[in-house]
């Protein structure tokens, strides 16, 4: 019987970052559902907290100062640390951008699709998802004291994108330099911090595909099945085009570092635009009828405007455009600067994989991930293509459930390499 969803954080070890800073009293958060006898396994190895708090707290973002990040690192008790069940497969979950670590239950990005009976049936498997690293929802990021700053990057060099920052900033205002390999290599610390080292199934849309590929670049051994959606296998330079206008608004208000209240919002609606599609937008907001009077808004320009003050509330200017930084440095063929000498990229990939791409997607075009398959199977690999139909565009991995359900049983059911 599956036991209800838990929220929980894991002191990691410290960790180097591509761009060469450290990051000390390092936090990840992460979400776990699965079989009621697995809760004892959890308790023993992370610090869970108290449902209420969970609610309370739901996409708020966390500031921690330094104190309370090693605090967290002291109450574990290593000697007492239980194994998980090697009989329950995990799943590991990947969100996008500005999503959180709670994948199902109340709230959860992906909910329609996770819960006893359903596709991602907590009473069957152990599913997982953390919140990505420089993010502001319980992982390490610009948001806590003491996340270094860009005047700590040591090896940014070529990959690192021109801020174009008003003199008046200097890099000890800016986050260091974060990427998708950072990122993973976050979540494998979780993992190995869980004592999990088989992932049955890993799944992620967006900048979660991105994550979810580098992960499977880095550690093959671990992954047995592989869901990216709405990726690629590098940013294009379209992608990181909207991301440069977008973090143009954020270094352009006054009020930034300490906040950016209106670059915030405007950034989230440049973005609604590439997340969105024309055929959507106008089933949704279509323009009002010839003979209602001059002077309002449009529906799309009140959209507009709802969806920025949403992501003011709930979400840290930094940790946006840390974030987009991370968008922009996505490179399966970049390999880190820790990595071993050998073959890099895609040719490192060893899981079964299900590319999944969306028709009228307008920021990850569908040709990325028909790329990405062909380039799978040339290797030798198991790799199949499909196309996720959506009026919505991009964010159609977050609205079409019944068709999303059928993609996620085809993954499961891919053979295991």
């Amino acid at each position: 019987m599956a036991s209800l969803p838990q929220v929980f954080d894991l002191p990691l070890p410290e960790l180097l970052l591509e761009g060469g800073a450290w990051l000390t009293s390092h936090v990840a958060r992460g979400w776990w559902w699965g079989p009621g006898q697995e809760e004892a396994w959890l308790r023993s190895r992370a610090h869970v907290l108290p449902e209420a708090e969970v609610r309370r707290n739901a996409l708020r973002p966390v500031h921690r100062t330094r104190a309370e990040q090693r605090q967290l690192g002291l109450a574990l008790n290593p000697r007492a640390f239980q194994k998980p069940d090697p009989s329950v497969p995990t799943v590991l979950l990947v969100h996008a951008l500005t999503g959180d670590m709670r994948a199902g239950g109340p709230g959860g990005w992906w909910e329609p699709l996770i819960g006893p009976g359903r596709v991602l049936d907590p009473e069957r498997m152990r599913l997982l998802c953390f919140n990505n690293l420089g993010s502001c929802y319980g992982s390490s990021g610009p948001a806590d004291e003491g996340f270094p700053s860009r005047a700590e990057d040591r090896r940014t060099g070529g990959f690192a994108p021109q801020l174009l920052a008003p003199p008046s900033l200097d890099a000890r205002a800016l986050p260091a330099t974060l990427t998708p390999w950072d990122q993973a290599r976050a979540i494998l610390q979780s993992l190995d911090a869980l004592g999990i080292q088989r992932v049955e199934l890993l799944a992620g849309g967006s900048l979660g595909g991105m994550i979810a590929l580098c992960l499977a670049v880095l550690a093959p051994e671990r992954f047995e099945r592989l869901l990216p959606i709405a990726a690629c296998e590098a940013a294009s330079s379209w992608i990181a085009g909207w991301n440069h206008v977008a973090r143009q608004a954020l270094l352009l208000d006054l009020a930034f570092p300490e906040a950016a209240p209106r670059g915030l919002e405007l950034a989230r609606q440049l973005a609604m635009l590439t997340y969105r599609a024309e055929p959507g937008l106008e089933l949704r907001q279509a323009r009002p009828p010839p003979e209602q009077p001059l002077g309002g808004l449009y529906p799309v320009q009140g959209y507009l405007e709802h969806q920025g003050q949403q992501l003011r509330a709930r979400f840290d200017s930094r940790a946006y455009l840390s974030l987009l930084g991370a968008m922009d440095h996505h490179d399966l063929s970049r390999r880190p600067g820790t990595a071993p000498e050998a073959a890099w990229g895609v040719s490192r990939i060893r899981a079964s994989t299900l590319c999944v791409g969306i028709d009228r997607d307008q920021l990850f075009f569908p040709s990325h991930m028909v790329a990405l398959s062909e380039r799978l199977r040339a290797q030798g690999r198991h790799s199949e293509y499909a196309e996720l139909p959506s009026l919505h565009g991009h964010d159609g991995f977050l609205i079409e459930w019944e068709p999303l359900e059928g993609l996620v049983r085809r993954a499961l059911a891919l053979p295991v390499p």
